[in-house]
């Protein structure tokens, strides 16, 4: 991992100066690489903690005009008081939020979040394939090898390819996890809406990472809505959207 190059391609992740195609590499190590998501981690909490002593340098700062307004007796009293006042109540705010952080931690906006529970796409459970096979004889064959291999723009040409002939709810899965992998979220979004109204099967997997397509795209409302009817059951799923829920929330 080239430590330099990696922080440089965090920060303007979170600065948005990435391109969609950058984006979509950036998602996908993520995916992939443990260290790389580690780094991603690390640096948002850096970026938190960064706020937080600007948090603190400005309750100092308030704190040392109230010192200067206490000490100096050029003003009217009823001046002084009304200052006073004032910056006692700047002061009171700063400490607020200060302490708010400290114990429940900066929240994490709509994409950091994102970027924290997408952390790999849905596994090929429907035709596994061997890693690296030379089974290109069908055009079957090389979607769910390409998906297998992470080659994830040849799986998502190929599903679509192969949804035109049949809609299966494992193909609909799979290419709705390469869209997201690929960034494209409008895509995927439309992928799970399909599953889940046209399927009885996969419906609570397919909430779950429509969720995450409504919380990439910053349709929170949306996401809260999909992520309350998923903490309802009794699945797999259930606590990993509550724990999201109350974040978003």
């Amino acid at each position: 991992m080239n430590n330099d190059y990696d922080i440089t391609q965090v920060e303007k992740y979170f600065d948005n100066e990435l391109s969609d195609g950058e984006v979509s590499a950036f998602m996908e190590r993520i995916a992939n690489d443990p260290p790389f998501k580690a780094l991603v981690n690390q640096e948002r909490n850096l970026i938190q903690g960064i706020r937080l002593e600007g948090l603190k340098r400005d309750l100092q700062y308030l704190k040392s005009v109230e010192d200067t307004i206490n000490s100096h007796k050029i003003i009217s009293p009823a001046s002084a008081a009304r200052r006073l006042w004032y910056y006692a109540a700047a002061a009171a705010v700063a400490l607020i939020a200060t302490i708010g952080i400290m114990l429940y931690g900066p929240s994490e906006s709509a994409d950091e979040l994102f970027v924290t529970y997408y952390d790999k796409p849905y596994p090929n459970i429907f035709e596994p394939t061997v890693r690296g096979a030379r089974d290109h004889e069908t055009q079957r064959s090389e979607a769910f090898l390409a998906y297998d291999n992470g080659d994830y723009a040849r799986a998502a040409e190929l599903f679509n390819e192969l949804l035109k002939v049949k809609k299966e709810p494992g193909v609909l899965m799979l290419l709705g996890n390469a869209n997201l992998m690929l960034g494209r979220t409008e895509e995927a979004k439309q992928n799970f809406i399909t599953l889940l109204n046209d399927f009885d099967e996969l419906d609570l997997p397919a909430k779950w990472f429509l969720s995450l397509c409504y919380l990439k795209s910053g349709d929170v409302e949306n996401a809260r809505k999909v992520l309350k009817e998923l903490g309802e059951t009794e699945v797999s799923y259930a606590n990993k959207a509550k724990e999201l829920l109350n974040k978003v929330d």
